[in-house]
């Protein structure tokens, strides 16, 4: 026991020795860059979207009321045209038998057809109506609008449905000779300050394929107040989140890759568009 405790205190004293030994200057690297520099300071990232900062403009502005076009152009088309429609339908059946007899020495065959044909001309009276654009499947439609239109109601948006104010705007108009554009006109002029088209068209280099413009205006004077091209992708500059990651059983570990979500394309469409808005009504 006497043997280990003064080995163990040779030791120590050895190891004290050493650590109070001065280092020699050919020990140390010279003319080279340090080994651990620390890196150089970046400011973090402005996030995309800042709800105070909208809402703070959004008062200021008077909380004006939008009404939202989803997929659908304010176009010039001023009013409906009278159009007339000729249907012609023309069916035609026919039958055909045959009756043949064979004996010894005698062959006989007899036929018989009937042909009845009848065509039908209707001709009616219908108005033009603007052409409807190309969208998405309606799951994907649906998932995409509910979560952008959503994200605008939560940030305090007032928002106007165009179909509804239209029926209520028609329902105080007498007559039967109803023109939409002019119904839409009015019923939007009247209930809404801003208007907002959003157009949804095809983008290979967005993760739904479908990449989204918004333009929004003043329907007072058709001051245009912002636009924008939004694939569905974020900005360069946007904050990444932490990479996670899980066993991989082939071995080792591999990145967790969160799947693609319309309703979240939808929310950061809504949240790209909002921080526009914000820009327009602070300046």
């Amino acid at each position: 026991m006497r043997c280990t405790v003064l080995s163990l205190g040779l030791s120590m004293l050895a190891a004290s020795a050493l650590a109070q030994a001065p280092i020699p200057e050919s020990a140390y690297r010279k003319g080279l860059p340090e080994v651990m520099a620390s890196p150089p300071a970046v400011a973090p990232a402005e996030p995309l979207f800042t709800r105070s900062a909208f809402s703070s403009a959004y008062a200021r502005a008077g909380r004006p009321a939008i009404a939202v076009l989803w997929n659908r152009e304010f176009t010039d088309m001023l009013q409906q045209r009278d159009a007339s429609q000729v249907s012609i339908d023309t069916l035609r059946v026919g039958a055909a038998s045959a009756e043949a007899v064979r004996l010894p020495g005698y062959a006989a065959v007899q036929g018989s057809g009937a042909a009845l044909a009848n065509t039908t001309i209707t001709t009616q009276e219908l108005k033009t109506q603007q052409a409807l654009r190309a969208g998405p499947v309606e799951r994907v439609d649906l998932q995409m609008r509910s979560a952008f239109m959503q994200t605008l109601a939560s940030a305090g948006v007032k928002l106007v449905d165009r179909n509804l104010v239209m029926r209520t705007t028609a329902a105080r108009q007498k007559g039967d000779s109803l023109d939409a554009q002019q119904v839409e006109t009015n019923a939007l002029s009247r209930h809404a300050k801003l208007l907002m088209e959003v157009l949804n068209t095809r983008d290979a280099a967005s993760p739904t394929g479908w990449a989204t413009y918004v333009a929004i205006k003043r329907l007072a004077d058709g001051l245009v107040l912002a636009e924008g091209y939004m694939n569905g992708q974020p900005p360069e500059n946007t904050p990444k989140a932490v990479p996670k990651f899980e066993a991989d059983p082939r071995g080792g570990f591999r990145e967790v890759v969160k799947p693609t979500v319309v309703g979240d394309t939808g929310k950061l469409v809504a949240e790209q568009t909002l921080a526009r808005l914000g820009e327009a009504l602070a300046r």
